[in-house]
């Protein structure tokens, strides 16, 4: 197995580009955060390889449920259903949620091109029956070099993370929104000051792990030996929290989002 985890960034990204193209800003929101959504299921990945250290169950788990299309079916017609009586108080549920899960399914989409596929249709596809639109195979490799491969993939994938967040500090300096932010959780409201140099500083510390973990792949060939089951547990658990900022960073600075245009 090549590698675990696709690079989120890169989703977020093509959700910041499809966003451009949408005139509603709750289409906006709902387009670049559902570009995201489905990759918080790396933190089941994360916990479940914590306790059981089984990478092909951590692979399975991953791009199966938050990935089918049948879960994006129901949360459409369950969010449509339920919009009715919401519509008056909230009249811009409708397009948030059509672009929320138009954003799932470009991502899962996506993913069919990336090495390990996606269980489209979970729950009646099996997690690990996927289906992969290019399956690339590295069995030429020697085992050495795979694991390498392995290591060097994973560890880029986390890299995209800095790139995205560097893109919406951009987009912030550029559209003068979302300095200052407030983020409400369980019932509480909290005040964020000075948010863009706080994500710069985050980005910096993302490429900074990534090179120190680029370094630590390539050393493992021979001087610095490490199996990739180590290796992945290493680079993931301290990332943990930086897939679950790539995971709602569209909706904390939504006032950026919504102001993306091309």
């Amino acid at each position: 197995m090549v590698a675990i985890m696709p690079p989120t960034g890169f989703h977020g990204l093509l959700g910041l580009l499809f966003a451009g193209k949408v005139k509603s800003k709750a289409g906006k929101v709902g387009i670049a955060w559902g570009s995201v959504f489905p990759d918080l299921d790396l933190l089941g990945s994360i916990i479940l390889f914590v306790f059981t250290q089984d990478l092909e169950l951590t692979i399975f788990f991953h791009r199966s449920v938050t990935h089918s299309f049948i879960v994006m079916a129901i949360i459409l017609i369950s969010c449509l259903l339920i919009s009715g009586f919401w519509s008056d108080r909230f009249p811009s549920i409708f397009p948030f949620i059509l672009g929320f899960v138009g954003g799932m399914a470009i991502h899962a989409v996506m993913d069919l091109f990336y090495l390990d596929g996606v269980a489209i249709l979970w729950p009646i596809q099996a997690m690990n029956d996927r289906l992969v639109i290019l399956d690339y195979t590295f069995a030429e490799l020697t085992p050495v070099y795979n694991n390498l491969l392995a290591k060097v993939i994973s560890t880029l994938d986390g890299g995209f993370e800095a790139i995205y967040y560097f893109v919406f500090i951009f987009l912030a300096n550029r559209f003068n929104t979302d300095r200052d932010i407030s983020v409400e959780l369980f019932s509480k409201r909290y005040e964020v000051q000075n948010w863009i140099p706080k994500l710069k500083t985050i980005s910096f510390v993302v490429l900074g792990v990534t090179t120190i973990f680029l370094s630590m792949a390539f050393l493992s060939i021979s001087i610095l030996p490490l199996d990739l089951e180590l290796f992945i547990m290493l680079l993931y658990i301290p990332l943990a929290p930086v897939y679950l900022l790539s995971g709602t960073l569209p909706l904390i600075m939504r006032k950026t989002v919504e102001k993306v245009n091309y």
